[in-house]
């Protein structure tokens, strides 16, 4: 009876392993697992623990069991890591967990679906082999003793004694153990390959694909890319430009390299090294640039600092403590390398010196009877706005006028002719051209409040009680105030500019109104039309009026124009029928007008047309409304207006009696 109950115990002790399909339900998507369902698939991957007993044979391989002290198996160390994690999302929340599901749902089966094959091809395989070692009639030991022994004996046939060898013995059995061999195998190649990949990343994720720069044959260090040589390059070039050196002739050489993240070097370090490559030697000194270029180099940052300070104090004793003094010009100093032979290596007395004289001397042009103002102009590219700012003394109105003079004669008065006008003998006048221009400037910014006044608004009404083209002041206007702030530049004492900061209002204008007439009325003569085409107001009527140009004056026209717009382009035509008189072309008195004859003392005239508006000529017969040019300001006016005479037996009379609107 025992011995039938030891052969029962047997079987259920050992077959223990849980054989698995790829078409289980487990492996099925569309099953729900309940909450960690990962656990649930480990648990049946892996065997029932069950405790067993540990049986030793006899060194003769044959014998019964016996028992030895019984303990449980421990459970892998990834399930309990596996374990571990589920019990730390448990703790998290039922929410993370729905996170955490979610997150990894999709990609899941593909990870586990390796593991849970590992897995359980590991277990097996230990299953497997354990269960052949523990059914062999013979344990390990005896069977390494007796392949020792067998060998002994099969080498002793040649009369000599011969010891049993175990450690060739042990290798001969593990070789023979295939399964064994198989097991091992399956279960430490993906450990060795997850170990090797891990390495590999470890070592090479502080190293990169670079390149090594040569140049005249040295190294210049290694880089990232091409461009960071480029960048160098340029820093180099830009610290070499005002020094004669070829340094940067050579094309460079690249090499591919495989280095360590920190021993790439930065643009700053190729540009030093690529200097350094030169056979010129070099020091380091901070260079001083003026708005970007190179003035010199000087050996103490600090001495080049107290030379521009020097110039700034006269200008700092003489101002307001809240005006603010400074170099008009963008001062830098730089530090880098810089012939150590060069002139332009500077100490603070020589930096000093050449800052106290100017860069370029003032230019002058001396005009003579030969020159015009239009070649002084184009011959230093100047414009002519330019040109009268430099010389504010200058009348260049009369400049070129002033050089020829006509001479007295006696002979006028006796029918002699007139000689012609003379030249006189050069005499010279200088032009200032080009300023002396100074290596660097000094301005000094102060504020400055002022009172100004605010002009009024003029606001045109109509009336329909005063005649049309008439205008009338109902109220007058007055200027407002206001406070106005702004900073005034000086730049080598001189005022250069001024920049408003704010305005604010003081007194507000009071706004002037004019009336204009809109009465209409006939005109008391008959076969005379208006002269303009869309201007019908009269700006200034005929007879004595004040404020004009000259004073107090008798007007011997009427002033028409655009009531409250501008009236320049307005269509001009002929009043009347007759033939063109006078064309006159001209920037003074009428400037540019037409004369028309109609016959029997009858003559009209239309004054400060606007330049090349005329279409008439001389001698032209013209027909009444018949266009002749345009209203213009040309020669002596105030504004956009048409001057329209009347003229009888050669005496100024009313244009308003000959007519109309």
């Amino acid at each position: 009876m025992e011995e039938s109950k030891e052969q029962k115990k047997t079987p259920e002790a050992t077959d223990s392993t849980i054989t698995f399909r790829l078409d289980d339900a487990y492996f099925e998507d569309e099953i729900q697992y309940p909450q960690y369902a990962e656990a649930e698939a480990i648990e049946i991957i892996t065997p029932v623990e069950e405790a067993e007993e540990d049986t030793v044979t006899s060194d003769e391989g044959e014998g019964s069991p016996v028992p030895d002290k019984k303990r449980k198996k421990k459970k892998p160390l990834i399930i309990r890591l596996f374990n571990a994690l589920i019990n730390l999302i448990f703790l998290t929340g039922d929410s993370t967990i729905a996170l955490i599901r979610w997150l990894i749902r999709k990609p899941l089966p593909l990870i586990l679906l390796p593991l849970r094959l590992w897995l359980r091809l590991v277990r097996t395989q230990i299953s497997e082999t354990a269960q052949s070692i523990k059914n062999r009639p013979t344990s390990v030991t005896g069977k390494i003793k007796e392949i020792a022994k067998k060998k002994a004996e099969e080498k002793s046939k040649d009369g000599k004694e011969h010891k049993p060898a175990y450690i060739p013995a042990f290798f001969s059995y593990i070789f023979s153990e295939k399964r064994l061999i198989k097991t091992v195998v399956n279960i430490t190649f993906p450990l060795i390959v997850i170990f090797a990949v891990y390495n590999l990343y470890s070592l090479n994720r502080n190293q990169v694909f670079a390149l090594e720069v040569y140049y005249n044959g040295h190294s210049l260090g290694y880089i990232e890319n091409k461009e960071v040589f480029e960048e160098a390059k340029q820093d180099a070039m830009m610290l070499l430009a005002d020094t004669e050196n070829d340094v940067l002739t050579t094309e460079p050489v690249y090499k591919t390299a495989y280095v360590e993240l920190n021993e790439l070097s930065n643009p700053k370090m190729i540009s030093e090294n690529l200097i350094a490559s030169s056979d010129t030697e070099y020091i380091r000194a901070c260079g001083i640039y003026v708005d970007g270029e190179f003035l010199c180099a000087v050996k103490n940052e600090s001495d080049a600092i107290t030379v521009f300070e020097y110039l700034l104090e006269p200008y700092k004793k003489e101002v307001e403590e809240t005006a603010t003094v400074a170099f008009v010009e963008e001062i830098e100093y730089v530090s880098g390398l810089y012939p150590a032979d060069s002139e332009l290596i500077y100490d603070s007395y020589a930096l000093r010196t050449l800052l106290s004289n100017p860069k370029s001397e003032a230019v002058y042009h001396t005009f003579t009877a030969n020159d015009t103002v239009q070649a002084v102009r184009k011959k230093y590219g100047l414009t002519l706005s330019e040109l009268k700012a430099l010389n504010p003394h200058v009348d260049f109105d009369t400049l070129e006028a002033s050089f020829i003079t006509v001479p007295e004669t006696e002979g006028e008065a006796e029918g002699e002719e007139t000689p012609e006008a003379e030249v006189q003998p050069p005499k010279e006048v200088k032009l200032l051209v080009s300023r002396q221009v100074n290596f660097v400037r000094v301005k000094v910014m102060r504020t400055k409040v002022t009172t100004k006044d605010i002009p009024y608004q003029v606001i045109e009404k109509n009336s329909s009680t005063l005649a049309k083209g008439t205008k009338k002041t109902s109220q007058e206007g007055s200027y407002g105030k206001k406070e106005v702030t702004e900073l005034e530049t000086y730049i080598d004492g001189k005022l250069s500019y001024t920049t408003l900061i704010s305005e604010k209002t003081v007194k507000n204008p009071v706004d002037k109104i004019v009336l204009i007439g809109t009465k209409t009325y006939t005109s008391s003569s008959s076969g005379w039309t208006w002269p303009t085409r869309g201007a019908y107001s009269i700006s200034s009527p005929y007879g004595y009026r004040s404020a004009s140009i000259s004073g107090w004056a008798f007007h011997g026209g009427i002033d028409i124009v655009i009531g409250g717009m501008s009236s320049s382009g307005v269509p001009v035509v002929a009043a009347a029928s007759g033939t063109v008189e006078v064309v006159q072309r001209g920037y003074s008195g009428y400037g540019h007008m037409v004369l028309i004859n109609h016959g029997n003392g009858i003559k009209s005239r239309y004054a400060h047309m606007q330049a090349g508006s005329i279409s008439v000529y001389t001698g032209q017969k013209v027909s009444k409304g018949q266009q002749i040019g345009r209203i213009g300001s040309t020669g002596n006016s105030t504004g956009p207006h048409l001057h329209f005479e009347v003229i009888v037996n050669g005496a100024k009379v009313d244009p308003q009696k000959y007519v109309s609107r």
